[in-house]
């Protein structure tokens, strides 16, 4: 058996006597038992007497000779109990006597918590306080106002179907840049001037970026852009500038072959940078002596120190050298000169032999025999002073020798 008691929550417990002995619940249209003195709602007491036999007894002392009347004191006393509104957890604090708490429900401009059913006849059930708005904005069944191209239809149709195809409706850039909300019918012109658009380089060089770089792209990196050689300034196409021509640019900056501090210089002044480069590899300056040691220029003087006595030994040797030389080149002078002396001799002789010969009529030709004995003894006088001259010269490269390698021993 269901209770049919009224099953509210009491700000106040209900009195026993108040209560249902059936549902145990404060009773509704209360009856009050004339064998046992209880109190029985009256939908309860009938079902009592329907699910019984003994249709006429207590249902609870079974007393046979059971009689009811109107607990009239109970009714009054019930309805005048406060109770809170059965929509109290969901956030209603109303409280009233239950006589009131129907209307209170009921109401159009009662509980703002409890739940109606939509007016338009959706089927939708909503709280009271927001079937307005439900009714005027949301109700799949209501017209409404497209709030973009401003046609009317059932909100069902215009916040499905033509929210997707509404002109007006905005959406955001394809692209993804900053600016949204672009109605739907101007995203094509907009996407004609979107940064984040893709787009074909109009130089035909093939390349597809976005918008906001094309300009960069034209300008600095097109290969097909005529751009001019920063280092020797001749123009052509980006492609030939940074590809071929930087290969050869005889002002284009390359690093030291050297790899020293200096970094790079250009192309056509390596041969002259090193020519001064401290990590270009160079001849010893005692090679004429003999050094074939080969070191960096900036290692030359450590070089020179640490092979001081080898150089002075090379030096020392090609002295002898030069000296032997000098020698034997005396030797042959004096040679030159012996034999000489004994041609000048014999010529002597002979031009006597010819002079006696041929002096009666040769006068002319003995002058001129004279006139060459003389040069003859010139020229004997100026081997003589070429000699000396040799041997001061061989003597004078000897001690500015001697005074270079004390110099580079201190």
């Amino acid at each position: 058996m269901g209770g049919r008691g009224y099953e509210y929550h009491f700000v106040a417990t209900p009195g026993d006597w108040l209560m249902c002995n059936i549902c145990h619940y404060p009773s509704r249209d209360p009856y009050l038992s004339g064998c046992c003195g209880h109190t029985f709602c009256k939908s309860c007491l009938d079902g009592a007497k329907k699910a019984t036999t003994i249709s006429d007894a207590c249902p609870i002392c079974r007393n046979e000779e059971f009689a009811t009347m109107p607990n009239k004191q109970a009714d009054r006393t019930v309805r005048s109990l406060h109770v809170f509104c059965t929509n109290k957890e969901k956030g209603c604090d109303w409280q009233g006597e239950v006589n009131n708490i129907v209307s209170h429900v009921t109401k159009s401009d009662g509980c703002q918590f409890e739940e109606v059913i939509c007016t338009n006849g959706c089927g939708m059930c909503v709280q009271r306080q927001y079937l307005s708005s439900h009714v005027e904005d949301e109700c799949v069944c209501c017209m409404v106002d497209c709030q973009y191209c401003h046609i009317t239809g059932e909100h069902q149709f215009i916040e499905g179907e033509h929210k997707d195809q509404c002109p007006k409706f905005p959406i955001a850039c394809p692209n993804k840049c900053e600016i949204d909300n672009i109605p739907r019918e101007d995203i094509d012109e907009h996407r004609k001037m979107c940064p984040l658009e893709e787009v074909t380089c109009p130089n035909d060089c093939e390349t597809t970026l976005q918008r906001q770089y094309i300009h960069t792209h034209i300008k600095m990196e097109c290969p097909r852009l005529k751009v001019e050689c920063q280092h020797c300034h001749i123009t052509g196409e980006q492609q030939f500038i940074e590809g071929e021509h930087k290969e050869q640019c005889p002002k284009f900056p390359i690093a030291c072959p050297n790899k020293c501090e200096v970094g790079s210089v250009p192309r056509d002044d390596v041969e002259e940078h090193k020519k001064m480069c401290p990590l270009e590899l160079i001849q010893c300056e005692y090679h004429v002596v003999g050094c074939e040691e080969r070191m960096a220029r900036k290692d030359k003087k450590k070089h020179n120190k640490e092979k001081m006595e080898e150089h002075l030994s090379f030096a020392i040797h090609q002295l002898t050298k030069a000296q032997h030389n000098l020698a034997s080149s005396q030797v042959e002078a004096v040679n030159s000169r012996e034999e000489l002396t004994a041609k000048t001799t014999q010529i002597g002789k002979d031009l006597s032999t010819t002079k006696q010969q041929l002096i009666s009529t040769q006068i002319d030709t003995v002058k001129t025999i004279d006139r060459l004995i003389q040069r003859l003894q010139q020229t004997g006088r100026d081997l003589a002073t070429k000699q000396e001259l040799t041997t001061r010269q061989l003597e004078k490269y000897k001690d500015d020798l001697t005074v270079k390698v004390e110099q580079r021993m201190i």
